[in-house]
């Protein structure tokens, strides 16, 4: 065996590996409402469920979804209408992500509605912190037509809210606003995020609906999201925690044969903690204030009926054991692990890919996530007993 080779190999993968995650730290985008791109990605860049995000794969390719928080101008200095042209705003003019530019009617929204005190929480994901110069939150005009390019022209002549000085809490900024007077039906949050220690900004688009007037008691925490199926027996809870990490409750749904598909789970788990408690409920919210969980892998938010801070994990524990269930002895067959794909080490021992978005890894750098033995194995594989 050529073991220099393979020594070259490592380290090239290391370097790739290192050089990924310093360029990926200094990005972000919004979290709620969800952005276009963040949402494509969660949908999963491989197999995308909406129509729109199909859409954006066939136009840019899947590389620009994992590049989710990299929608960046290093020029901007606050130059945004200058720098980036009509027609490619959602983009900031960059051909990666020119999928994010579609004009269409179809991308999935968010129903948005202030709280009991008019106010609306927004969330940016931000991978790391910076000095923030000016954080704008911009709307479509009334009678914006999502089947045209989003331009400037499109968008009110003044950001509805503006931050400076935000902290950033668990990886989030969170940014409490009136939301814009006057807005019913569909539109466009167009957010720019200008650095003060740098020329730098980030923007994205996030498409949402806004309720009639209605007053939403429900706080969103995000979606649940399904990234594979399940098999029979498998676990599913959700797990909520209050605003010090503190498990303030949890619920599970056991799978049985009518209800492993991943279109199907999460309605399950949905009717599980709807029934239970009236204060958590998964589902779609409707004009109405009522939350019905639908059939789908991506289709159900988790909302509880407090304006205090909370947050969720979903943990899957799937049936134990197997023997010598390996469909591969690792690393053969690397580049094409999918979720839930069993391996056998190179110490011999049996382990899973986890699911969607940690099992892009079960691929990438062995000096780092080879079952077992890498240096960060457990962000990628689940020991089997």
């Amino acid at each position: 065996m050529n073991f220099a080779w393979l020594r070259m190999v490592s380290l090239l993968l290391f370097a790739a590996s290192t050089s990924y995650s310093s360029s990926a730290a200094a990005h972000g985008s919004m979290e709620v409402p969800l952005s276009r791109i963040y949402n494509c990605y969660f949908e999963n860049p491989e197999r995308p469920t909406s129509e729109a995000c199909k859409a954006a794969v066939a136009v840019g390719g899947t590389q620009a979804l994992y590049d989710w928080n990299g929608i960046n101008r290093l020029d901007a200095n606050g130059q945004h209408r200058t720098i980036i042209p009509d027609g490619k705003l959602c983009s900031a003019g960059k051909e990666t992500f020119k999928g994010m530019d579609l004009a269409r009617t179809d991308w999935p929204a968010k129903l948005i509605a202030p709280d009991a005190n008019g106010n609306f929480e927004f969330v940016y994901r931000a991978t790391a912190p910076h000095a923030t110069r000016l954080t704008e939150f911009y709307v479509t005009k009334n009678g914006h037509d999502p089947a045209r390019p989003l331009s400037w022209s499109h968008l009110e002549p003044a950001p509805f809210a503006t931050f400076t000085t935000v902290p950033l809490v668990d990886g989030r900024y969170h940014m409490t606003a009136k939301l814009p007077t006057g807005k019913t039906g569909s539109h466009v949050i167009y957010a720019i995020w200008q650095r003060a220690d740098s020329t730098e900004a980030f923007y994205s688009c996030s498409d949402v609906k806004f309720a009639s007037g209605t007053v939403v008691a429900w706080k969103d925490l995000g979606v649940v999201r399904a990234q594979a199926d399940l098999p029979v027996g498998s676990k599913v809870t959700l797990r909520v925690f209050n605003a010090y990490g503190q498990d303030y409750a949890s619920y599970t749904a056991v799978l049985t044969a009518a209800d492993t598909a991943a279109s199907a789970w999460p309605y399950s788990l949905a009717s599980v903690v709807n029934a239970a408690t009236s204060f958590i409920h998964l589902g779609v919210l409707g004009p109405d204030s009522r939350i019905v969980p639908v059939k789908s892998a991506t289709g159900n938010t988790v909302y509880v009926a407090s304006a205090l801070k909370f947050s969720f994990t979903v943990d899957i524990e799937q049936p134990t054991g197997g023997g010598d269930k390996a469909q591969f002895d690792y690393p053969t067959g690397i580049g094409s692990y999918q979720p839930g794909t069993i391996v056998r080490g190179t110490n011999l021992a049996l382990y899973q890919c986890r699911p969607y978005p940690n099992s892009g890894w079960c691929n990438q750098a062995p000096a780092y996530y080879a079952p077992g033995t890498g240096l960060a194995w457990a962000d990628a594989w689940v020991a089997l007993p």
